[in-house]
């Protein structure tokens, strides 16, 4: 007879191979867009999202519309005379709902008293419309990195507000505001806010008056100098401090 048959070994278990999903990075910086306009929101959204690159949108300051921290806020600004005299006081207020961010202005002109009163309210960078996408890209990461970028025409007002400059522009200015001698000193204490790029709201609260005296005063300050809006108020106040061509 023949023996049982050799036992066979029991079979191993299958070998299970585990995938492993790996989450890619967070996005390298927060790039809010703000903008009244959902199209012009829409169109630099589309052109400056990257993988590294998270977009934020709202359509205005007066209640933040996302929780998340922006890296950078960008403004941008057309030709509308509207726009161009809220931009400094729209600066201001952004930098102090994030004062760890960056603001970068967008311009579709080359306005250089415009881009005076946005780098006085805080701006860290200016770029005009026109500036390819690529650039902007490059930018957006300067900017990350604590870097500013201005047009080569503004370097020699940016030197003159350095630290310890002999003669810096906030001391210039000061002289030019004195330079103004039918001003009352109120209304040169008006002008100085609004070479800082604040709004009437912040210049009333300051000085301690109602908004409806600022804009006397603001009314009085355009007579005198023969300006026609805010922004020529303070490109009158720059040149006359050696800001200007």
């Amino acid at each position: 007879m023949s023996g049982p048959p050799p036992s066979q070994e029991a079979s191993s278990p299958p070998i299970r191979f585990e995938s492993v999903i790996v989450e890619e990075d967070a996005p390298r910086l927060n790039l809010l867009i703000l903008d009244g306009s959902s199209l012009r929101r829409a169109c630099i959204a589309v052109a400056l999202e990257t993988p590294d690159t998270r977009i934020l949108q709202q359509s205005s300051l007066i209640r933040p519309e996302t929780g998340e921290l922006p890296d950078i806020v960008l403004f941008q600004t057309g030709d509308s005379e509207l726009e161009s005299d809220a931009l400094p006081s729209q600066i201001v207020q952004a930098k102090r709902l994030w004062p760890a961010a960056a603001v970068l202005v967008v311009a579709d002109h080359g306005d250089e008293a415009l881009m005076q009163t946005a780098i006085a309210a805080g701006a860290q960078a200016l770029l005009r419309s026109s500036t390819d996408i690529a650039t902007m890209r490059r930018v957006l990461l300067l900017l990350k990195e604590g870097l500013a970028i201005y047009p080569a025409s503004l370097a020699a007002i940016l030197q003159a507000r350095l630290p310890g400059a002999p003669d810096s522009l906030g001391e210039r200015v000061a002289a030019a505001v004195d330079k103004f001698k039918l001003l009352t000193k109120r209304q040169r204490d008006v002008l100085r806010l609004l070479a800082q790029g604040a709004s009437n709201k912040d210049i009333a609260q300051q000085l301690n008056i109602s908004e409806s005296t600022v804009k006397v005063h603001v009314r009085a300050i355009m007579a005198v100098n023969g300006a026609s809006n805010r922004t020529q108020i303070v490109a009158h106040l720059l040149k006359g401090a050696g800001g200007g061509d």
